[in-house]
């Protein structure tokens, strides 16, 4: 004859394949869960990293066009300082002096 304890630890076994069998269930959906936040974490990280490299590559293209024209007008001064030197050599020479005798004044002291 079985005694009630048994009974009860029968009973509770039985009611607790359901628990057992909805636990397991649930850690499957969590699973899936964490597996498709995942997926979707590295696609969203795809999509930055792509956004980034074309920001970056614009960026350093105007960069480039910047340079190109810092360059350009940097020779087009150069021009016009040699064309002004040739017209009137004595007054470039007499610029330069006086530049340097104020330079030279003012690291003096």
């Amino acid at each position: 004859m079985a005694t009630r304890k048994d009974e009860f630890l029968d009973s509770a076994s039985e009611a607790a394949e359901p628990l057992t069998a909805q636990i397991a269930a649930l850690r499957n959906d969590l699973t899936e869960l964490g597996s498709l936040v995942a997926r979707i974490g590295k696609e969203r990280a795809r999509g930055l990293k792509t956004a980034a490299s074309s920001t970056a590559s614009e960026g350093y293209a105007k960069g480039e066009q910047a340079y190109e024209m810092m360059i350009s007008e940097l020779q087009s001064l150069e021009d016009e300082v040699a064309a002004a030197t040739r017209r009137r050599p004595f007054a470039s020479l007499g610029l330069a002096a006086l530049t340097g005798f104020l330079i030279g004044v003012l690291f003096r002291r």
